[in-house]
């Protein structure tokens, strides 16, 4: 055979065993992805009736990347590119102007709105990742219902050590003091509580004329089987029958009657 023939086939059969070599290692080496972003999609959801029609969003990473959005609550349903990495999620709605900072602080003499709180941490993995942001119902509508006429001729608080909320939503230390608002003789006294951390809620009754009663009335709530640790806080109605001196619990159908022996 002629050498030049052998010499080109030999020259032939090395070009394609280095394409051969070139293709094997593209498919067995995998492309590190980790610094490409990550199309994050979420719904957003709520458990109760939310007397507002947006939420805010937010995701933040310790990268530095910080992202916001206001939510149309009929739609609930976003998406936005994100690093691969641990992600903070937040959302919230029903702060109004209480919000300070990435928190809220409850001013002395008011009650606490009608917050609605997410918290979580999650880490995108691939080009698309989904997740659930749900709003939980972080605050408590307490109704308290007098026996007789609906009315008490004395002052009625509510004193605890929950001063609102930090910026992951866990209850924030401090003194809570509001003068329960008459509602007439139907609706009674209402409050909205903020999620608390023990059973140191007080009712004080104080008529101004030196007669100053307190009520453990967290201690009752939680005796009552009342949980502040759930996702959704439930609302409370409490009945006080003034005038035998006791106060009948009464939380989701549920009665409980404490009694006293100190005269009002």
């Amino acid at each position: 055979m002629d050498r030049s023939g052998r010499g080109v086939r030999n020259y032939i059969i090395c070009i394609a065993t280095l394409v051969g070599l070139v293709i094997s290692s593209a498919c067995s080496v995998k492309e590190d992805r980790s610094p490409c972003s990550c199309l994050l999609m979420f719904g957003m959801t709520c458990p109760d009736k939310v007397r507002t029609e947006t939420a805010e969003i937010q995701i933040t990473s310790g990268e530095g990347f910080m992202w916001s959005e206001r939510i149309d609550l009929s739609e609930a349903e976003g998406s936005v590119y994100t690093p691969r990495a641990d992600l903070h999620i937040r959302a919230w709605t029903g702060y109004g102007e209480l919000e300070v900072g990435q928190g809220i602080l409850i001013p002395s003499g008011q009650d606490c709105p009608r917050v609605y709180m997410h918290d979580s941490d999650v880490r995108p993995d691939g080009e698309c990742f989904r997740t659930d942001v749900i709003l939980r119902k972080n605050h408590c509508v307490m109704t308290l219902l007098v026996v007789g006429d609906g009315r008490i001729n004395a002052d009625l608080r509510l004193k605890g050590n929950v001063a609102g909320y930090d910026a992951v939503g866990n209850p924030y230390p401090g003194d809570f003091d509001f003068l329960l608002t008459d509602g007439g003789l139907s609706e009674g006294y209402t409050a909205v509580l903020p999620r608390q951390t023990d059973a140191s809620l007080m009712l004080v009754i104080d008529d101004g004329v030196g007669n100053h009663r307190e009520f453990a009335l967290g201690r009752y709530i939680v005796a009552s089987g009342y949980d502040w640790t759930a996702e959704d806080l439930g609302d409370v109605t409490v009945t006080l029958d003034y005038a035998q001196t006791e106060i009948r619990l009464v939380i989701g159908g549920w009665e409980s009657i404490y009694r006293y022996d100190v005269e009002i």
